[in-house]
């Protein structure tokens, strides 16, 4: 289906995709202040107070390290975390934080730099791409939806591969479409779609690669067309892709035989597509609630979106139906696999944005359909602005009231312009809001936020605390934080406290273990003699942190009740000093 690439919408004066030079003057005045607009959006949203929050346990203190340990080494090859190779993720993301510490220092801005770059780099890809497509409005909205959802806002604040692997799907995605439509310039974009995979494969793995294949392959299938991948655009592309992607996977194995083998491929992708790495989150809606909750503030037009594709079909619009095969396929794999956590699906909310930026369009010239679908998007809104007024209430929340507050006004001004057909108005005012929320966030309830989120302020009081070479022990959850904080000053490797040598479920560390002993072969009622208590005898005393749920857990477990007595907390975790108290 040829596709108009006049952003604009016609007006009597214009025929074709032809404009005045008046027009196109004003045409180009508005798409700088489109930018501007997003620019704006995006340095408040990701950008303001960047490095104010300490480093987020567990995720980000482990790619700080790696990408640290790769800096001091001048190993840009293998990476390593306590000095041993480790295989969890391929290397592209740790070359891209080591060259942010080489250039602004080693710090928590510098770290999150290329996670906040390239979720800025995608909403103007979003625009441009959905400008081209459909129109320049339509194009300015699905990168304010993207931009300030509130999954997009938070995760493009931290230290993961995620947002880069979003960028490299979206770019590899949006060439398919172009080449699917430009027959002239086919090879051109399949070549770059083949280059986008290339580099989401040296990010992630496979996972960009299948995703990317599963929706164009659906779509292709769906609408009844031919796909670009054929003739010597395929073949160049393949090579390509293999260009960017295949050295260093190759030198990893030449390196680490079948021990990287085993360790990248069947443990961090096989096995993670088969075993539950988080129980909990192992549900068929799970993916469903992140892609809703994730959408705060436009649960209201995600449901409207939804709803008008259910009610008109999507195989009219052959766009749509491009974006919707890219999200459920992407869905359906996501929830197959047996691993879940909230950022392996961040990339989906790419095409949900540019779907709801679609259904914003046409609400914005069109109205609502009727007032059944007024009220839904009222009522729903109505339910978000509850949402923030009720967190002074909630025991948890009640560090947060004052970014709520300001969250559901913003929201409450937008319930009033919906109310009344002000599209404009509700789209500034839920931008506002997670603005209001992620700045008042990091403002007003910083110091609470990283005390239950960070090592670091823990960090800093186990050094107030240390006498001497008193050695630091963690738990699993907070060592590696606590030693991208400490390891400096005090040249000594963490020591990790868990309930069996190897402590940690995936990527084991090369740290000494203190586990908990095996009495069972012990004689009823024989004293206890645990490994805590032959690391003190050794040491004399150490100062220790953990989360409070593993303090309650490790009390009884190591016999904590004679040999420690809390007297710090920082958050959610206990700092101790552990005494030796055997006689002498």
């Amino acid at each position: 289906m040829p596709v108009c690439r006049d952003f604009s919408r016609p007006r009597p004066a214009e025929t074709g995709c032809g404009t005045s030079k008046i027009h196109r003057h004003f045409f180009r005045k508005l798409k700088l202040r489109d930018l501007l607009i997003l620019l704006v959006l995006c340095v408040l949203v990701f950008w303001v107070r960047l490095g104010r929050i300490g480093l987020i346990d567990p995720d980000e203190p482990f790619y700080a390290v790696t990408a640290q340990e790769m800096l001091e080494s001048g190993d840009w090859v293998t990476p390593k975390i306590f000095h041993e190779p480790q295989f969890e993720k391929p290397i592209l993301y740790y070359w891209m934080v080591a060259g942010s510490f080489k250039m602004f220092g080693v710090n928590e801005w510098a770290g999150r730099l290329p996670s906040a770059l390239p979720g800025t780099l995608l909403v103007f890809l979003v625009y441009a791409f959905t400008a081209r497509v459909w129109n320049r409005r339509a194009g300015l909205l699905a990168g304010v939806v993207l931009a300030s959802g509130l999954e997009y806002a938070i995760m493009s604040r931290l230290m993961l591969t995620d947002i880069a692997l979003a960028l490299f799907i979206a770019g590899g995605m949006f060439c398919y479409w172009l080449a699917v439509e430009d027959p002239e310039r086919r090879t051109r974009w399949v070549l770059l779609h083949f280059a986008f995979g290339g580099l989401a494969m040296l990010i992630k793995g496979p996972v960009g690669t299948i995703a990317s294949l599963l929706a164009t392959m659906t779509f292709s299938l769906v609408m009844k067309r031919p796909h670009p991948y054929r003739g010597r655009a395929l073949w160049v592309g393949i090579a390509l892709y293999l260009a960017i992607a295949a050295p260093w996977y190759a030198v990893m194995f030449w390196k680490f035989g079948w021990a990287y083998f085993d360790a990248f491929v069947v443990h961090e992708n096989i096995m993670r597509f088969f075993r539950a790495e988080h129980l909990a989150n192992n549900h068929f809606w799970y993916y469903l609630a992140v892609l809703l909750g994730g959408s705060i503030p436009w649960i209201p037009a995600v449901l409207t979106a939804c709803s008008r594709a259910i009610r008109d079909g999507i195989r009219h619009d052959a766009r749509l139906a491009f974006l919707w095969c890219w999200l459920l396929t992407s869905l359906v794999l996501l929830t197959v696999a047996q691993s879940k956590l909230p950022s392996y699906g961040f990339f989906m909310f790419v095409p949900l944005a540019q779907i709801v930026g679609v259904a914003l369009d046409e609400l914005w010239s069109k109205g609502f359909r009727d007032a059944k679908e007024r009220v839904v998007v009222s009522v729903v809104s109505a339910v978000q602005v509850v949402l923030g007024v009720a967190a002074p209430f909630i025991k948890t929340a009640k560090p947060f009231a004052t970014p709520a507050l300001l969250f559901s006004g913003c929201l409450a001004v937008g319930l009033v312009f919906v109310w009344r057909g002000r599209i404009a108005g509700w789209v500034f005012s839920n931008a506002a809001a997670t603005v209001a929320l992620v700045v008042g966030a990091l403002t007003f309830s910083a110091s609470h936020v990283e005390a239950y989120s960070s090592a670091r302020p823990a960090a800093e009081k186990m050094m107030q605390m240390r006498r001497g070479n008193e050695p630091l022990v963690a738990g699993i959850f907070l060592v590696r934080g606590v030693h991208y904080y400490t390891h400096e000053r005090t040249q000594q490797k963490m020591t990790v406290v868990g309930l069996d040598e190897k402590p940690f479920k995936w990527t084991q560390h090369d740290l000494p273990v203190i586990a908990d002993a095996d009495d069972s072969k012990k004689p009823p009622g024989a004293k206890r003699d645990n490994n805590m208590t032959v690391f003190l005898k050794q040491h004399g005393s150490a100062i220790c942190t953990m989360r409070r749920r593993d303090w309650t857990l490790y009390w009884e477990k190591f016999g904590f009740a004679d040999d420690a007595t809390p007297i710090e907390w920082s958050g959610d975790n206990v700092i101790v000093r552990l005494v030796d108290k055997s006689p002498k």
